[in-house]
């Protein structure tokens, strides 16, 4: 059964110290939207330090708020009511569509040419196997755990039945010019060449299979 963690009860996690947001206003707007697509990106850090950039990035005035993350270990937080919206793209038309949904990645790596270390943008060090595929201008990527596609599949299940959203997916991180006007669930990278979440390692088929 999928079990969510709503912000007031984001208490200290014992497995990764999530810091507490109970206390903490999010910049988000309260106005009631119809959704039509379901946004998967990557927090591009550490679940525990997206949280804090979260609290504490532009002095606790932050925008680009997602309505779940999904740890690696398919641990789902729910940060604000889905009937809700905040800044994807700064387009107010477009931003109030999404449920966006956070996934704990670093996405591209940097290797060190001298030590062999890989690390993320940020300098957070890798020590799993990377995944590797040549894709926008990089070669090593942080892999999605199997846990954590098959929580974002129940998840985008149960979002997409409550929303009344096609369960359909976009199965490609590539470029499309027009899929501002898909029903279903999409990829940032989906939206632009500049973006590189969700990255290649992302298992589609596992995806679609868990939710059959």
């Amino acid at each position: 059964m999928l079990e969510i963690i709503k912000k007031e009860d984001l208490n200290n996690n014992i497995i990764y110290e999530v810091s507490n947001l109970e206390n903490i206003e999010l910049n988000i707007v309260k106005k009631n939207t119809k959704k039509k697509q379901i946004l998967l990106y990557d927090t591009g850090r550490r679940v525990d330090n997206f949280i804090n950039k979260i609290k504490y990035r532009n002095n606790s005035k932050y925008e680009e708020i997602p309505h779940f993350v999904v740890s690696k270990l398919g641990i789902v937080y729910e940060l604000f009511d889905t009937k809700y919206y905040s800044k994807t793209f700064g387009v107010k038309n477009i931003d109030k569509q999404f449920i966006k949904i956070a996934i704990e990645n670093l996405g591209w790596l940097n290797k060190n040419t001298i030590t062999g270390f890989l690390t993320n943008w940020i300098g957070d060090p890798y020590r799993s196997e990377p995944y590797t595929e040549t894709w926008r201008n990089y070669y090593f990527w942080d892999r999605y755990s199997d846990t954590q596609i098959k929580v974002i599949s129940s998840l985008c299940d149960r979002l997409c039945d409550k929303h009344n959203i096609p369960f359909d997916i976009v199965k490609s991180q590539s470029y499309l010019k027009n899929v501002i006007n898909f029903s279903g669930i999409v990829c940032k990278s989906n939206f632009s060449n500049i973006y590189t979440d969700i990255n290649p390692s992302f298992n589609f088929k596992l995806f679609l299979n868990n939710e059959e």
